[in-house]
């Protein structure tokens, strides 16, 4: 494992509990952000630095437990190290105080952070919605935060949303307020404890398919409303999968329900945020009149291995990115593993010694090849490692171990 170095966060203050308002503007491409963040300062510090990327905080203050006020005397922001250092002209004590902030940013088009991801109709109507994608760094350009995984923490979410889009995040909705202004305020229920990079949320013209599992979880796909009857089998396999993932890791699913979103501008093939997988359109909607057979078991594929990251990944988390093998080989294995079960007929472990195991072998024996356990820093060097070592290789050497 990584030890502490200049690119991490001094290990002086622990986060606990973000409690976020997002305001996104869909027409201005800008968003507004309010957090309060309940801390455990670990020893005394008159310095308080986290993650931030192409965020301007405006505001910047410290409430202690006898309710005395602090604001910092100084905000830094340091776009090359991402982060964001607050001084204050008093030392911060030991013990429990809550970190409050007010900040805004650009909903971007890079497909990273909180982004606008575009969309067509099918009568040829564009429009926006907005979305997050966070693994692996980019939390800190949704709103400031200790974006490493070892630093869980508890969030309580609460979006703004135009009327007439709907608001998805990792947990079920507990309230929604008018704001009388053509908007909404959504607010979500308060998630486990679990990582940055897989927090998400989607506002849009959404609509959704559900059902349940045999243990009463809620399952949705969510899609654009003329594309919504395609994902019927993503709906049917979804369940499946997690019906099987419930009872071979022995350990309940345990979030409230699982969102399956669709969306057509999206970087990644899918992404496994806790409660809210987000997938490219393609690898999630099957329509029986022009979809392949193949694209039928590509699907089902897709959503067993981010199934599989609900427990391994999302549940259980690596402390440092050094360990992304792990994490990715164990749920493109148990990814397998689960469709082979569902459905013997498509042979998928013949398929996977074809696919995963030959392509590692091939690229291990590659000068540029590299070991399945890499010491990374940066975020750049945390990017080079989601590669067929980390996700193929490593999946095969857990396959045989089981053998």
């Amino acid at each position: 494992m990584s030890k502490e170095t200049d690119h991490r966060l001094p290990n002086t203050v622990r986060p606990e509990k973000y409690t976020i308002e997002l305001r996104p503007d869909l027409t201005r491409f800008t968003f507004q952000g309010e957090e309060s963040v309940a801390i455990r300062v670990l020893r005394p510090v008159k310095t308080i630095e986290l993650n931030a990327s192409q965020l301007e905080v405006t505001q910047a203050a410290l409430r202690l437990p006898g309710g005395r006020t602090i604001p910092a005397a100084k905000v830094e922001h340091r776009e090359d190290a991402q982060r964001l250092r607050l001084t204050f002209e008093t030392s911060i004590p030991t013990g429990s105080a809550t970190l409050h902030l007010v900040f805004h940013g650009v909903l971007n088009d890079e497909l990273a952070g909180f982004y606008r991801s575009k969309y067509t109709m099918a009568d040829g109507k564009e429009g926006y919605m907005a979305a997050t994608q966070f693994e692996s760094t980019d939390a800190r350009r949704a709103f400031p935060c200790w974006d490493e995984p070892a630093a869980k923490a508890t969030f309580q979410v609460s979006l703004v949303a135009p009327e007439g889009m709907a608001a998805v995040s990792n947990t079920p909705i507990v309230g929604e307020k008018d704001l009388g202004d053509g908007t909404r305020l959504v607010q979500f229920e308060e998630t486990p404890r679990m990582a940055t990079y897989l927090l998400a949320f989607v506002i849009g013209p959404l609509e959704t398919l559900d059902g349940k599992t045999r243990t009463g979880t809620k399952v949705g796909v969510r899609a654009l409303p003329d594309r919504i009857a395609h994902g019927r089998w993503g709906l049917e396999e979804s369940i499946r999968v997690l019906d099987y993932l419930n009872e071979y890791y022995g350990v309940p699913y345990p979030l409230a329900k699982l969102d399956h979103i669709a969306l057509q501008d999206f970087a990644a093939g899918a992404m496994e945020n806790w409660g809210a997988i987000t997938y490219r359109e393609r690898i999630l909607l099957f329509d029986p009149a022009t979809s392949s057979a193949q694209t039928r078991q590509n699907i089902v594929d897709v959503i067993a291995h981010e199934t599989a990251h609900m427990w391994f990944g999302d549940l259980v988390t690596m402390a440092w990115w050094d360990d992304l093998w792990l994490n990715e080989s164990f749920a493109t294995w148990m990814g397998t593993k689960t469709v082979n079960a569902l459905h013997p007929e498509w042979k998928m472990w013949t398929q996977f010694f074809g696919l995963d195991t030959i392509t590692g072998l091939t690229l291990d024996g590659l000068l540029s090849s590299h070991p399945i356990e890499v010491d990374v820093k940066d975020p750049a060097e945390i990017r080079e490692i989601f590669d067929e070592i980390s996700y193929s290789k490593g999946a095969s050497i857990l396959r045989m171990l089981e053998r």
